[in-house]
């Protein structure tokens, strides 16, 4: 039987490609947000949590040239030859190579290295692959040269590779459930002090992760737009973060164009929700829960308009058929939806579904 251990995977495609077995491997998971959408980067409130056995494999070993990185993928059965000292190319292996340049670039300098890397993440589903990627090749070069990584030294490396290398404006949620969180349990964050605390589950319910079809490229110009837009507010009000808000400081639109006034009331009534969220869990309340995640949703489609056709039908079929709830999750533009479903109805709800609206695909359940 084949493995689905992406450490394992990652390891065969080393071996299968480079000749020989790695000297380390390592693992980091994907993620789903349960709720606090683009309010990392806005210093506010999120509640991921890391996904038991989805995520990426990385197998390392050392190189026969110095200053030399070579790259196998065996998601896109490609690879890349790159130098330590190079600028980023605009392609899956910037990821990995940022995370070097960050972390070893002396050692490859010296010694060269070779990975491989495996995922059993769906691509463009909105579950943080490219920051169980970074997360992932962190890991397993700490381990392979030796040093200690700390798991929330990792996350704030991982970001920092991201903003600075990769060139995506990221908040830290992602690196940090990948890095920092517990496979199957949520994860309560503040992104500003980076404080967290682990949330429960709702004995009885089920979250469902369902892909649209509509794969989401956060790099594009929709989220780098929306964290403009946040700065021009933050500006024009006069605060360092849009989490520094209280809800009622925005009525009356306090000196805010009316677009501009939505994307802070979303990340002000987002914070919100997160906080009434973890208060759900705690007190096991599937109804409340289900509840801020549809109100999220609107949120999201209504107010920063980061939603698309497919994920507002899967939203709205998902709760018609009887789902306690359901959002939009990950950064937008389409992904995947997350749905709160009890156990007993999940195998029928899940049947009509996919019968409703075919483009859709069960992702998995946590």
């Amino acid at each position: 039987m084949k493995s689905t251990d992406p450490r394992q995977l990652a390891a065969a495609a080393f071996e299968k490609h480079f000749g020989r077995r790695p000297e380390t491997a390592a693992f980091a998971p994907g993620r789903v947000n349960l709720l606090g959408e683009h309010t990392d980067y806005n210093g506010g409130f999120v509640l991921p949590m890391a996904l038991e056995g989805l995520g990426v494999g990385i197998a390392v070993a050392r190189g026969n040239t110095p200053g030399k990185v070579e790259l196998f993928s065996s998601t896109f059965d490609a690879v890349r030859t790159r130098t330590i000292d190079e600028s980023r190319a605009g392609d899956w292996s910037d990821y990995v190579l940022g995370c070097l340049k960050s972390a070893c670039a002396e050692d490859v300098a010296a010694s060269g290295i070779r990975i491989a890397l495996a995922t059993t993440l769906p691509m463009g589903a909105g579950l943080s692959s490219s920051a169980a990627l970074e997360v992932a090749t962190l890991k397993a070069v700490a381990e392979f040269f030796g040093r200690k990584a700390d798991p929330v030294s990792v996350a704030i490396e991982a970001q920092a590779v991201e903003n600075k290398f990769v060139g995506m404006p990221c908040g830290i949620m992602d690196q940090f459930a990948s890095s920092v969180g517990t496979p199957g349990m949520a994860l309560f964050l503040n992104t500003r002090t980076l404080e967290y605390a682990p949330a429960p589950s709702i004995p009885g319910y089920r979250f469902v992760i369902v892909g649209s079809g509509v794969s989401h490229q956060l790099t594009e110009d929709g989220y780098a737009t929306r964290v403009a837009e946040c700065q021009q507010a933050c500006k024009l009000l006069e605060v360092a973060m849009l989490s520094d808000l209280e809800a009622d400081a925005l009525g009356g639109k306090p000196g805010l164009p009316e677009l501009l006034y939505r994307r802070a009331r979303h990340i002000v009534t987002e914070n919100q929700r997160v906080h009434d969220g973890l208060e759900a869990l705690r007190a096991a309340d599937a109804g409340v829960f289900g509840r801020l995640m549809l109100d999220s949703h609107i949120s999201q489609k209504d107010d920063y308009e980061i939603t698309v056709a497919e994920t507002d039908a899967i939203v709205e079929t998902a709760v018609a058929l009887g789902a306690c709830g359901a959002r939009q999750t990950g950064g937008g533009f389409g992904g995947s939806v997350l749905a709160l479903v009890a156990d007993g109805d999940l195998q029928a709800w899940a049947d009509k579904l996919t019968a409703t609206l075919p483009h859709t695909t069960m992702i998995a359940i946590v």
